[in-house]
């Protein structure tokens, strides 16, 4: 079987990637926070990657950060700094809808509104796409085809595993061609890291999981995933590393997966970060990984 790590020598394949948003807009927020009371809540979004450039930086990695277009708009100064510092630029849509709120025509006028704001304010081209919440799933295969036909090389969206909100639990847990329908086009599909054990994949690629859970979740699918040589896409979110953040009327399980672990989320993070490993933009390897998927099945989301 062929794998997406030639370059053995250089350690197995990881991606460091960061849903750029601010607190408020996080889907648990959905319900009480609406976008009418948005500037009404203190943004924190420039202050939280700030401190995430300053420790890739520091560390001297470099990532893939699915921008949201709304944050283009109001701070354009942070996907500026984002794209100076050697970052790539990724769309995660414009105003944080999951997709089951939107139809295909709103989908690609979310999608070509972020698109082009971050455009205008990286100054490259935007190719890649993350759905907020994971949101790509069955019910929604009509997404793929919107993708393609808006001129996107990759989606990092289909989570392969079971959670109420999202996830396709049959979905391969390495880069894979996927289409909406029998007779859609296809994209190439990037999902982020689990954890195979039980018979089940387990999520432990960021978020929620990584705050909530003992690391030694995450190094284990990082372990598993290097011994199966492919690649461990993990995910983070700039709120989840501020502490100070103002507090939302959030129902228990909201706050319980909001505020859990933001004052050991940086150290955490910066653990991570020090394993040796190819650690790469997803665009850097955009092209191996296209040529990898191609040599397997693809998958149809909406059957």
């Amino acid at each position: 079987m062929a794998t997406v790590n030639p370059r053995s020598d250089l350690g197995p394949l990881r991606v460091l990637s960061i849903d750029v948003e601010d607190y408020f807009q996080i889907e648990s927020a959905f319900s009480v926070v609406g976008r009418d009371n948005w500037h009404a809540w203190e943004p924190r979004v420039e202050r939280n990657v700030d401190l995430l450039l300053s420790l890739f930086d520091r560390l001297k990695r470099r990532g893939t950060f699915f921008c949201l277009g709304y944050v283009a708009r109001q701070h354009p100064q942070v996907i500026r700094r984002i794209a100076a510092a050697g970052h790539e630029i990724a769309s995660h849509g414009t105003m944080h809808d999951r997709l089951h709120r939107l139809d295909a025509t709103s989908f690609r006028d979310d999608l070509l509104t972020s698109k082009a704001l971050l455009e205008d304010q990286c100054h490259q081209p935007v190719v890649g796409y993350r759905a907020p919440t994971f949101s790509v799933t069955p019910q929604t295969a009509w997404a793929i085809d919107v993708l393609v036909e808006s001129g996107f090389t990759y989606d990092s969206s289909i989570f392969p595993v079971r959670h109420p909100l999202y996830g396709v639990p049959s979905a391969p847990d390495r880069p894979f061609m996927v289409r909406g329908s029998a007779t859609g086009a296809s994209i190439l599909e990037i999902p982020p890291l689990t954890w195979h054990v039980g018979g089940r994949h387990w999520p432990v690629a960021g978020g929620g999981y990584f705050r909530l859970f003992p690391l030694w979740f995450m190094k284990r699918g990082l372990a598993q995933a290097a011994t199966q040589q492919r690649p461990a896409v993990l995910y983070f979110h700039p709120w989840e590393f501020d502490p100070d953040m103002p507090r939302m009327p959030l129902s228990f399980t909201g706050r319980l997966r909001t505020y859990t672990g933001l004052a050991s989320a940086e150290k955490r993070l910066a653990h991570i970060m020090a394993s040796s490993a190819r650690w790469v933009r997803i665009i850097d390897v955009v092209d191996e990984l296209l040529a990898s998927a191609a040599e397997r099945p693809t998958f149809t989301l909406g059957e």
